[in-house]
Order: structure tokens, then sequence, then C-alpha cells
């Protein structure tokens, strides 16, 4: 049974800018196709650091019947803010490092070369140990629900249509 995304960020967490959404999926007659998107070059991260920042994005939102964190493209999000922000860009360098440390201990791998279960185990290990967990599971929810995959995909918000009424979270656990 496939876990929900609640599910899982409770396990991880231990209970703890929308982009256009135009389809431009058609081409007219008179347009030429366009070409595609060049690769992300990152701004702050190498591109193993982004590489592995997008793992750990992935593993705090794996896709599940919504979009996970890379199909929003998180970690390039969070390398472009870092690239404004250069008082934090040594506590996620910092963090990276812990991260493989971690997973080398743990498994004698790369945090990019273990499987689910033990990207999991090392981002428990984070968790419990390092304050760097907090700043990339915040990092993580927040550039994620600022995108198209997280607003309408997965909340299906509609920026056209005003709310009457804002119920807040209704989750019985968040009420007062």
């Amino acid at each position: 049974m496939q876990n929900s995304r609640r599910t899982l960020l409770i396990g991880i967490a231990g209970a703890g800018a929308l982009a256009a959404s135009d389809d431009h999926s058609h081409v007219h007659p008179d347009q030429a196709p366009s070409e595609p998107a060049a690769a992300y070059a990152p701004k702050v991260f190498s591109s193993s650091q982004l590489a592995t920042v997008g793992a750990l994005c992935e593993t705090i939102l794996p896709r599940t019947d919504s979009p996970g964190a890379l199909d929003a493209k998180v970690h390039e999000l969070i390398d472009e803010n870092l690239a404004l922000r250069k008082a934090e860009q040594p506590v996620w360098i910092a963090g990276l490092a812990e991260v493989d440390a971690i997973s080398k201990r743990l498994s004698k791998k790369s945090y990019l070369d273990l499987d689910d279960s033990n990207r999991v185990a090392v981002m428990m290990e984070l968790e419990a140990k390092s304050k760097f967990f907090t700043t990339l599971k915040d990092a993580t929810v927040e550039n994620y629900y600022s995108t198209r995959e997280g607003l309408m995909v997965e909340l299906g918000w509609d920026g056209a249509k005003p709310l009457a009424k804002f119920e807040g979270c209704t989750h019985p656990e968040h009420q007062l």
C-alpha cells in the first residue's frame, strides 16, 4: 500500500511565485516548435550537491498521487534562493557534508546511491542529530508550495477564484 505524503512527512519529521500554468504543449501553424529548456546550471551547489539536494527534497516530498519535489524542481529553487542569501550558503554546504558522512557511515555509499529505505534512515538520523534537517525540511516545503505543482496540482488552488472563507488546516491534530 502506498503511503500518503502526509504519512511520509510525519514519519520523517517525527510528528512534527506561483508558476504560470498556461499549457504551451500545442504549436500554432505559424510558430516553430520551441527549443527544449536548457539544463539548469547550479549557482551555489556543485552538480553533485544539487543532485543530492534534489534527492533529499524528494525523500521529504516524494511523488505520490501528486507531484513530488523533483517534479517541482524544488532543489533548483533552493539553489536560486541561496544565490541571493550568501550568509546561508555555509549552512547548506556543511549540511550536505553531514548527510554524506551519515550516508557513508550507515551504508558505505553516498546519499544519491542509497535506496529509499536507506535514504529514510539517513533522514531519521539527520533529524535526531542535526539542525540542518529543519533547514532542509522548511526550505523543501516552502519552495514546493510556491510552485504550480504544490499549489495547483496538489492543493487544487485556483488563483482565479477568490475564497469565500479560509478554513485553515482541517486535520484534527492541528485544531486549537
